[in-house]
């Protein structure tokens, strides 16, 4: 049994209710293989896993210790997750009857020591990760050998402060794809990382600020061993004075650079660009980029730029985007093929930067500060070969400006301008592209006749989120296969009959009141959301209820989101319960049939009534009553 810190727990009825939480994750996730036990206190609280288990998480718990009979009966075990425990024993045996594990994180524990760490038999092994654990010196071992299926390896701690020149020979052999290294500040750097070889992606979560000069050392073993180059946590300026971090050889296999979370200051953006003109990089990536002082961007002569997509997310320099275009400026960026600016407080783009962007194909400038006048400023062609074009949450109001503005981009396919505040206030036709397939314009203010303003040829309209409240002239966009009407005012859509082309259909949390089987019956739908609006539960609601119930498609929020507004002694009723007598749906044909069903009695009772008048019957009083026997005398 797994040994563990012993906490007792007051309430009894705590321990039921996490029992039977756990006994209701072991019911749904059988048939899945499944089993999810994180932050129940196990092994205090069990957690039943079936022997055909496949993946189990038990992270974020109290386990001490792992022996041998904790998994003994996982023989079918790929992935286990015990991180966030507090283990600090393997037994030797503790894995030898899950030998088919493929994934394993003992990360954030209380490990002294990874050596001796019982991986022998572990032969499928391919994403290992025992990281910040409490280990303060890296040494692998025999065990880690074994493992020549390893392609994801995950290890070091902050306490880490050493890397010598042997520490990673046991690697040597393995065919790894992907190396995350964890360390504190390095004092002792003896070309370790020189060893390794191959790599798709290596992250260095390094943790410096003092000994930069090492840190320049260790980036320098490192570019000629990965294609993909992830630095995290290092601070330029800590120390009292900017140290330019110079790495890049002219010639290495590096194509993709990521850093994350630095600190420095303003001229490091022109030193990185110098470094990256000299290299074979295709890609930069900067997350978390603390900038302190002014920002002066300096771009020197070049022959040469291999540099073709570039990504920004989370500046914090204000002064970051306040420079003057320069000739080599504006050739540079003639290169670049995908911008992405997040969450820079980016607000202007001088037209002689985006008149010169013409191999751009893909633009995210979500999260910005940026309005109309400052992202297109009347510049002549800003952005002409654009495919994608992204300004989400922004400071965007007026569509018809922002459609104008699409009309030189002639490859345009995607336009997405989501969470902004964009009103329709024109009367005149807006000139969009032709090229455009794709249109979010979800989360705004947008009122009125919105359709008869949209290009005729989208593929792909997102509008939810709005104050639509009717769907006419949609019947134009013959080409629609998916539309999402979500949280608008539409009373109904009739209009969109004529549009058999969709397949997916989002108009949730609307005010349709009505809805008719022959409606959703002149559509293929592959995908179908009509739950939380008001509905009117009368005798059509029981074919519609039905269509849901059996068709293909997948239909969200079925059934619980499909009640009845009315009449009120069925309001919040699920539709699907709702049944109506054939009487009270036809009353009509009811009432006929009782016509004809009388004129048949007449015409049927006529013959005998004329028998019985021969022989006088007809004088028989209104009131007379027969008795018992009687019948037997009038025959």
């Amino acid at each position: 049994m797994l040994h563990f810190n012993q906490r007792q727990t007051d309430n009894p009825r705590a321990v039921l209710g996490f029992y039977l939480l756990l006994s209701t994750s072991y019911v749904s996730a059988v048939g899945q293989h499944n089993i999810n036990c994180t932050n129940t206190n196990y092994p205090t609280v069990p957690c039943h896993f079936p022997s055909d288990t496949t993946i189990l998480d038990l992270s974020h718990n109290s386990i001490e210790k792992v022996l041998r009979q904790d998994f003994s009966t996982l023989t079918g075990l790929k992935q286990l997750f015990l991180a966030f425990n507090s283990i600090s024993f393997l037994a030797t045996n503790a894995f030898q009857d899950n030998s088919d594990l493929q994934l394993l994180d003992i990360s954030h524990n209380c490990l002294n020591a990874i050596s001796a760490l019982p991986f022998g038999n572990l032969l499928t092994m391919k994403n290992l990760d025992v990281s910040s654990n409490k280990y303060s010196e890296i040494i692998l071992g025999q065990e880690f050998i074994k493992m020549r299926n390893l392609e994801i390896l995950k290890l070091g701690s902050p306490q880490i402060s050493s890397l010598k020149a042997n520490t990673f020979s046991d690697l040597e052999g393995l065919q790894l794809k992907e190396l995350h290294l964890i360390t504190g500040e390095i004092s002792e750097y003896g070309g370790a990382l020189k060893k390794i070889s191959g790599l798709q992606r290596m992250t260095l979560e390094l943790n410096m600020w003092e000994h930069l000069d090492l840190l320049k050392s260790l980036l320098a073993d490192v570019v000629n061993v990965t294609k993909v180059l992830q630095v995290m946590n290092v601070n330029l300026i800590k120390s009292g004075h900017y140290f330019p971090l110079v790495f890049f050889p002219q010639h290495s296999q590096l194509k993709t650079l990521v850093l994350q979370n630095i600190y420095t200051d303003g001229n490091y953006t022109s030193d990185l660009i110098s470094f990256l003109l000299k290299s074979n990089i295709e890609e930069i990536e900067i997350d978390d980029l603390h900038t302190v002082g002014s920002f002066l961007l300096k771009i020197p002569r070049f022959t040469k730029v291999n540099l073709r997509r570039i990504s920004f997310r989370n500046l914090d320099n204000p002064y970051f985007f306040r420079f003057r275009p320069t000739s080599e400026m504006t050739r540079f960026v003639s290169y670049i093929t995908h911008v992405i600016v997040i969450n820079c407080k980016f607000f202007y783009f001088p037209c002689q930067i985006s008149d010169s962007l013409t191999s751009l194909e893909i633009a995210d400038f979500s999260r910005n500060n940026f309005k109309e006048e400052l992202l297109f400023p009347k510049c002549q062609a800003p952005f002409p070969n654009v495919r994608s074009f992204v300004i989400d949450d922004n400071f965007f109001k007026d569509l018809a400006f922002l459609g104008n503005s699409t009309s030189h981009m002639k490859k345009l396919v995607n336009f997405s301008a989501s969470n902004n505040s964009i009103t329709l206030n024109t009367k005149f036709s807006i000139n969009w592209t032709k090229s455009l397939l794709n249109l979010n314009l979800s989360r705004n203010l947008i009122t009125g006749d919105v359709f008869a303003f949209l290009p005729d040829n989208l593929e792909v309209l997102d509008l939810s989120f709005n104050r639509i409240s009717s769907v006419t002239h949609i019947g134009k966009m013959k080409r629609l296969r998916v539309v999402h009407l979500s949280g608008n005012k539409i009373l109904t859509l009739t209009e969109m009959e004529m549009l058999s082309s969709v397949r997916v259909l989002h108009a949730d949390r609307n005010r349709i009141q009505k809805i008719n089987r022959h409606f959703l019956d002149t559509f293929a739908f592959n995908e179908l959301n009509l739950g939380n609006n008001p509905f009117v539960c009368d005798c059509n609601i029981q074919d519609v209820a039905d269509y849901f119930g059996s068709t293909s498609a997948t239909v969200v929020g079925w059934p619980s989101e499909y009640t009845c507004d009315s009449p009120s002694y069925l309001n919040g009723t699920e539709i699907h319960f709702v049944f109506f007598s054939w009487g009270k749906c036809h009353p009509g044909l009811t009432v006929m049939i009782c016509i004809v069903v009388i004129f048949t009695t007449v015409i049927a009772c006529a013959p005998l009534y004329k028998k019985y008048k021969r022989f006088g019957y007809h004088h028989i009083p209104f009131n007379y009553r027969l008795q018992k026997g009687d019948a037997k005398e009038i025959v």
